[in-house]
């Protein structure tokens, strides 16, 4: 527990055949209609506070599924995000050098008060970049030059928004940050001993809507992407969710060991399938051992957050670290492609538009 396993024809010569496009020039094509479709219907949405990224290489598989929070503005009046835990930072460059603008990827925070080469490098390198004079919003879908095994590849990189406002007639919105001192930690290897938390909550959604998983750690990176769906209610009266396809599990536990001395209660991520009928120590292995965990006093038990700081277990190299995962609400039938379209509230032609392009590029481009 707590260790996750990844798991034609020609019918006549009088004509001269005009030559196929080539497999990457049919995927750039696709993703530049995504592209497109895309920007047509955001200008009828909420300004983005949030972007998911999927899309990266390997060599940057850490930016797959990390939240960038909007920060600010640049002096160009661009909107700039941070990424959740990471020095990472998403932003418009109106000049770096060669007088090209850009959105990038960047390891350096933009100079909000500098017109031009934002991170004062001097040069034009960036974890990330795609050319642009767009300065409202970064794409949706494009092809972005990456920085991968030391090379920049093109790679074609998904944005996901996430707004500030929602239509769910049934939704919460809260929005809390507060840090705690944690007493009676385990502190066995793969058990929770990080000592303290801090959570930043914003627009806890439906409860029982379906939730993406997305922000985790290198080492349970494939627990990104995962769609849990609610399954079951816990005696407390708190949704259990099991992730599509894989026993994975996100449930409330009052006291995680059941030893009666509680911690404090906690929302968990766990491959361990909790009971519906215990009150405490839902996997009933008698310990607090699992993916991840969050303090519910702050956020409540009816809904995991949409996105907080978690304690995760990354490893023996980092032990237990707080991780900014977020949860983000699909509809209940939703495929891992249509999260493109459900997390930016978008529907319609368009949004069929967008998900058929995206994912006929992306199995071109494979």
């Amino acid at each position: 527990s707590g260790i996750h396993q990844p798991s034609t024809k020609c019918t006549s010569s009088c004509f001269a055949p005009t030559p196929a496009p080539s497999t990457r020039a049919m995927a750039k094509l696709l993703v530049a209609v995504a592209a497109t479709a895309a920007s047509m219907v955001s200008a009828t949405h909420a300004d983005p506070w949030m972007y998911t990224l999927s899309g990266a290489c390997d060599t940057q598989g850490d930016l797959n599924g990390m939240p960038f929070v909007k920060q600010g503005s640049t002096l160009s009046g661009a909107p700039y995000y941070k990424a959740l835990r990471a020095e990472k930072y998403l932003y418009h460059e109106p000049d770096c050098q060669d007088g090209a603008p850009r959105w990038v990827l960047d390891a350096k925070m933009p100079d909000v008060h500098k017109a031009r080469d934002l991170d004062g490098d001097g040069s034009c390198d960036y974890i990330g970049q795609l050319q642009s004079q767009n300065t409202s919003h970064p794409p949706a879908a494009g092809e972005w030059t990456m920085l991968c095994d030391g090379v920049s590849k093109p790679r074609y990189l998904i944005l996901l928004e996430g707004t500030s406002t929602t239509t769910t007639t049934t939704a919460k919105a809260s929005t809390s940050t507060t840090t705690s001192r944690k007493v009676g930690v385990d502190t066995a290897p793969g058990e929770f001993d990080d000592g303290y938390s801090t959570q930043t909550t914003n627009n806890t959604k439906n409860t029982k809507a379906s939730l993406m998983l997305g922000g985790t750690c290198a080492y349970k990176r494939t627990l990104n992407g995962l769609i849990f769906d609610v399954v079951s209610t816990a005696a407390d009266g708190s949704p259990i969710y099991k992730a599509r396809g894989v026993d994975e599990y996100i449930y409330h536990d009052a006291d995680c060991d059941g030893a009666g001395v509680v911690t404090a209660a906690r929302w968990v991520f766990d491959n361990s399938k909790p009971s519906s009928t215990a009150t405490n120590d839902l996997d009933g292995d008698g310990k607090c051992t699992y993916h991840a965990c969050l303090d519910s006093a702050p956020v409540g038990h009816s809904r995991p957050p949409a996105s907080a700081e978690w304690s995760m277990y990354c490893g023996e190299a980092s032990g237990w670290i707080p991780v900014g995962l977020t949860l983000q609400e699909v509809s209940g039938g939703a495929k891992a492609t249509q999260v493109i379209i459900n997390s930016a509230n978008r529907n319609g032609i368009m949004a069929v538009v967008i998900a058929v392009s995206l994912v006929t590029a992306q199995v071109l481009f494979a």
